[in-house]
């Protein structure tokens, strides 16, 4: 964290930051939050979960994914960067040139040990109180993808799914996940 507490930020101010500054950053209840650069087995499963959802989303013509880094703007004081969305053709609305200006009908956070607490704490009460549909917590170390669905603003887990178990949702009727192959990454050598 790098604000002061008692001085809640805008998105004027995250605007503000430097363009030069590359670091990713997120703003959270009025406060600024930087994120690391993630792990490898963070991203090799990040793409292979986009990959997965892309296509099934693209052939069926049933709204856009998309990838970090990208703002996702929920309110004045909520600016977020989620490792995967997924927006309906009916929210397409919400799709602006500088980024997504609503909540997403899916945000998927791959979790980083950086992260991972403000992923689940957070950030989750944040997407649930902005009306996100679902939201999926990947781990890329325990290999399971849980699904959290909103109802009544707040979320409530239908299910963890781990390796050799098939990840399917009401949220996209017809798409299976092969939880396995989403945590098929490379293991580098340390």
């Amino acid at each position: 964290m790098v604000t002061n507490p008692q001085v809640r930020l805008t998105v004027r101010d995250y605007l503000s930051i430097p363009e030069d500054d590359e670091n990713r950053y997120e703003l959270i209840q009025g406060e600024l939050y930087m994120a690391p650069a993630p792990s490898w087995p963070h991203q090799d499963s990040s793409f292979n979960l986009a990959s997965e959802l892309r296509g099934f989303v693209h052939a069926n013509g049933l709204g856009r994914v998309a990838i970090a880094p990208l703002d996702v703007y929920l309110s004045d004081e909520d600016v977020f960067q989620p490792d995967i969305i997924y927006i309906s053709v009916e929210r397409l609305h919400i799709i602006h040139f500088n980024g997504i200006h609503g909540a997403p009908d899916l945000v998927v956070e791959v979790l980083s040990p950086g992260t991972e607490r403000r992923d689940k704490t957070l950030k989750s009460a944040r997407y649930a109180m902005f009306n996100v549909r679902e939201y999926w917590q990947a781990d890329p170390i325990a290999k399971t993808i849980a699904v959290l669905r909103a109802r009544d603003g707040v979320f409530e887990r239908v299910g963890v799914f781990g390796e050799g178990m098939t990840l399917e949702t009401p949220l996209l009727p017809g798409l299976r996940v092969d939880v396995s192959a989403v945590f098929d990454y490379y293991v580098p050598s340390q």
